[in-house]
C-alpha cells in the first residue's frame, strides 16, 4: 500500500546546549518513536562513550550477542523498525551510542544519535516536533530545548562588526563611525497614514530584504526584535548565499519605524545595516537605508570586489522594494 507524504515540509531539528540528562533521554527516544513508520532502518553502534546505565545491561547484551553472531567484525547493528524488539533495541541504546542513524523509506537520515547525545539531529514534521517537545517536558526540560539546527548553529557566533549599532536607526541624522565604508540613501515612498501604515508594517516584517529577493530564516511575522538572529538567503541563480545576522537595534514610534541588524561570523561582509521608514509633520513618508561595510573574513576577504558588485545590485532593489521613487 503507498505511503502518504508528511502534510508538510519537515525542519531538521537538534538538541539545545543545557537541559537536563533524562530530557536528553527523551528527545532522542521520542523523536525515533514519532518517526517509526517512515523509517526503513535504524543502525546503533554498540558502543558508547561512558559506561552503560546499568539498567541498559540486559539490552546491551542482546545487541552484543547479535555482534557476535555475525560473520564481520563490525559494532554496528542494524535494526528493523518494524520489528518491535529490534525497535525496543534501537530506542534503548540511542541516547547513549556513540552513533545512531535513521534511515527514511526513501533512504536519507532522518533520525541521528552520536556522542552519547550530545550531538543529535532529527527531521521532524510538525506533528513529530509536538511529540518530541511534550516529551522534552515530561522528562524535566522545557519545550524549547528542541531548537532548529539552523538557529542552533546561529547561537554559536559572534557578531563582527563593532561598536554595535553603528547605523544608529532611532537617530534623524548619522555620524557614521570611522573605519567603514558608509553609505546613506532616503527615498520618498508617498504621504498620508495609510502609506505610513503599509510601510513602517512592512519594513519592521523584513519586507525590503524579501521584496528584492532574499528569504528570511526564521520567519516572524510578528516582528524584530533586539538579540534575534536569522539567516539571510540570498538567491543567485542556481546559487545561495546563507548570511548569518543579529538584530542590534530597533525603533518604532509614531514617526519612525525599522531597526539595524549586524554581521556575524560567516557572513560575505563585516559591518551592519539599517532599514529606517520614517515621514514628516507634512505627512511624507520615507525610507532611508544605511550601512556600514568592510571585507568579510576567511575565504570572503578575496571576494570583496564581487560582494560591493553584489551589495551595489541589492541597494537599488532595496530603495525599491516599498514603491522608493526619487532619492537623496
Amino acid at each position: 500500500m503507498p505511503r502518504c507524504s508528511p502534510p508538510s515540509e519537515p525542519v531538521i531539528f537538534t538538541i539545545a546546549d543545557d537541559p537536563p540528562r533524562p530530557a536528553v533521554d527523551a528527545a532522542i527516544r521520542a523523536a525515533l518513536r514519532s518517526q517509526r513508520t517512515r523509517l526503513e532502518c535504524v543502525q546503533v553502534d554498540v558502543l558508547s562513550d561512558d559506561a552503560w546505565p546499568e539498567e541498559l545491561n540486559s539490552v546491551v547484551e542482546v545487541a552484543q550477542a547479535r555482534l557476535r553472531a555475525g560473520r564481520a567484525r563490525d559494532i554496528t547493528l542494524d535494526l528493523d523498525p518494524r520489528d518491535d524488539t529490534d525497535f525496543d533495541i534501537a530506542l534503548a541504546l540511542g541516547p547513549y551510542t556513540i552513533g545512531g542513524t535513521g534511515l527514511s523509506t526513501s533512504g536519507h537520515i532522518v533520525w541521528s544519535s552520536n556522542d552519547t547525545g550530545s550531538s543529535a539531529g532529527f527531521e521532524l514534521t510538525p506533528a513529530e516536533e509536538e511529540d518530541v517537545r511534550a516529551a522534552i517536558t515530561a522528562a524535566g526540560g522545557a519545550a524549547e530545548h528542541l531548537v532548529t539546527l539552523s538557529s542552533h548553529r546561529l547561537s554559536r557566533k559572534s557578531l563582527t562588526a563593532l561598536p554595535v549599532g553603528g547605523t544608529t536607526p532611532g537617530a534623524e541624522r548619522w555620524t557614521p563611525p570611522h573605519g567603514f565604508r558608509a553609505y546613506e540613501r532616503t527615498v520618498r515612498l508617498g504621504t498620508g497614514p495609510d502609506v505610513w501604515t503599509a510601510a513602517s508594517t512592512a519594513v519592521l516584517a523584513w519586507g525590503v530584504k524579501i521584496r528584492s529577493g532574499f528569504t528570511v530564516e526564521p520567519s516572524h511575522p510578528s516582528g524584530v526584535r533586539p538579540g534575534e538572529r536569522y539567516w539571510l538567503v540570498a538567491h543567485l541563480g542556481p546559487v545561495q548565499v546563507r548570511e548569518p545576522v543579529e538584530i542590534v537595534a530597533t525603533v518604532v514610534t509614531d514617526q519612525r519605524a525599522g531597526f539595524a541588524y549586524g554581521t556575524l561570523d560567516g557572513h560575505p561582509m563585516v559591518g551592519e545595516e539599517a532599514f529606517i521608514v520614517h515621514r514628516d509633520q507634512a505627512g511624507v513618508v520615507s525610507l532611508t537605508l544605511r550601512s556600514l561595510t568592510r571585507a568579510g573574513r576567511g575565504r570572503w576577504r578575496p571576494l570583496f570586489p564581487l560582494v560591493l558588485i553584489a551589495q551595489r545590485v541589492y541597494r537599488a532593489r532595496y530603495l525599491r522594494a516599498l514603491g522608493g521613487g526619487s532619492g537623496s
